[in-house]
């Protein structure tokens, strides 16, 4: 089983937004979890690695339709990229990916976004060093 690809965060932050279109009975049952297990971890329970990848995919085949770049698809990226790579090499795409993704912002003196900056953070605690 690949290793998580985002931090738990920014996971609720876009399943919870994904429930505006879906309702939390419709949701658990397309991700494979009962209705109280996504709502607890929509309350901030910490998921099994297991519950965390039927999230992601969950998230990434929804194709969310945000404006710009959506963390649906930075999920469903970096699963397929590194779905042969070892968790570390997978942890240093996710980190390198977001490096470019912060310095392409800085380059043209525009803030990163949210999303941005919560992965960056994420990387810089999680895998410093990996």
């Amino acid at each position: 089983m690949r290793p998580p690809t985002l931090p738990a965060t920014l996971l609720r932050d876009a399943v919870a937004r994904q429930l505006a279109t879906v309702s939390l009975r419709g949701a658990a049952a397309e991700i494979g979890l009962s209705p109280n297990a996504l709502r607890n971890f929509l309350n901030g329970a910490e998921p099994r690695i297991a519950t965390r990848a039927k999230l992601e995919r969950w998230l990434a085949s929804r194709r969310m339709r945000e404006r710009g770049p959506g963390v649906g698809r930075l999920v469903e990226l970096l699963g397929e990229l590194g779905a042969e790579l070892s968790p570390g090499q997978t942890a240093a795409l996710g980190e390198h990916t977001v490096r470019f993704l912060v310095n392409a912002y800085e380059a043209r003196r525009l803030p990163p976004p949210r999303w941005v900056r919560e992965l960056a953070n994420h990387y810089k605690t999680s895998h410093h060093g990996s």
